[in-house]
């Protein structure tokens, strides 16, 4: 696999992808599956995914954890 896309961005692995989220190789292919993660194909059984993606829903949680803990919004689409 090569580990970066052609303009340089780096592919993570499903279990990478995992270990920064907390959660199990099967939890992240569900949220692939569903949209809530963005990801691609690499074959018929394999995710990739876009570290910049990743990050960027990562961020996103965090905020939400954030409002959440202050009273804020609440909710999570996960």
């Amino acid at each position: 696999m090569n580990a970066f896309t052609k303009d340089g961005e780096r592919i993570l692995s499903v279990h990478t992808v995992a270990v920064r989220f907390g959660v199990s190789d099967r939890t992240v292919r569900l949220w692939a599956a569903k949209g809530r993660l963005p990801g691609f194909k690499d074959g018929p059984k394999i995710w990739r995914f876009r570290a910049t993606d990743v990050e960027a829903v990562r961020a996103r949680l965090k905020t939400r954890r954030r409002n959440t803990d202050y009273g804020g919004e609440s909710g999570n689409d996960f």
